[in-house]
């Protein structure tokens, strides 16, 4: 709940571009639907996914300027991806968002996908999003990754998280350390 929202943020207030990761999940999926990369909520979804966007993490450091952050959000970056790309020497900083106490009522606010949706869809989507947002922080605690409740007070949530990938109070506050063979990124 609300990457993309703090994707815009960072694109709004920083200036950092990103691709929500459902534009290329849609490359595998119509593609090499043989790969079994496709979009929905299934489980494996992200396991699927992860060497393609491992590949594309790779790809988007190595094209890069130097002083260029870059923004990758979805619902298949996971903690372990994360790991995965920092013990290959990627350079990522990632903080992971969930609302473990989402209700029907809380979820009516938004989004705007579930817009006419009945009761019991309402109740089966916000006992799912608790749900993974549980299992997510449990997975952030296990492999070292913030984790932002974004619960009551949600606004709230979404800023303590932008402040977590970049500090505040400045423009571009992006600290850079240089990785051997690729550009400067974010510790």
């Amino acid at each position: 709940m609300g990457k993309s929202t703090l994707a815009g943020m960072l694109l709004e207030r920083d200036g950092v571009p990103g691709c929500p990761t459902d534009v290329w999940v849609s490359m595998p999926a119509q593609a090499a639907p043989e790969l079994g990369v496709r979009h929905g909520t299934h489980a494996g979804k992200a396991e699927s996914a992860r060497p393609f966007l491992l590949e594309f993490l790779r790809a988007a450091a190595d094209g890069l300027g130097e002083e260029e952050p870059y923004v990758v959000e979805g619902d298949v970056v996971t903690p372990e991806v994360v790991l995965a790309a920092r013990e290959s020497g990627l350079p990522v900083t990632a903080v992971f968002l969930g609302d473990t106490a989402m209700t029907a009522d809380g979820l009516r606010i938004s989004p705007e996908w579930l817009e006419g949706a009945d009761e019991a869809t309402y109740r089966r989507t916000a006992e799912w999003i608790s749900g993974r947002s549980a299992a997510l922080r449990e997975a952030c605690a296990a492999t070292g990754q913030r984790y932002v409740e974004t619960g009551h007070g949600r606004t709230a949530g979404l800023e303590h998280a932008y402040t977590a990938l970049t500090g505040r109070g400045s423009r571009r506050p992006w600290r850079r350390m240089r990785r051997p063979g690729g550009p400067w990124a974010r510790p």
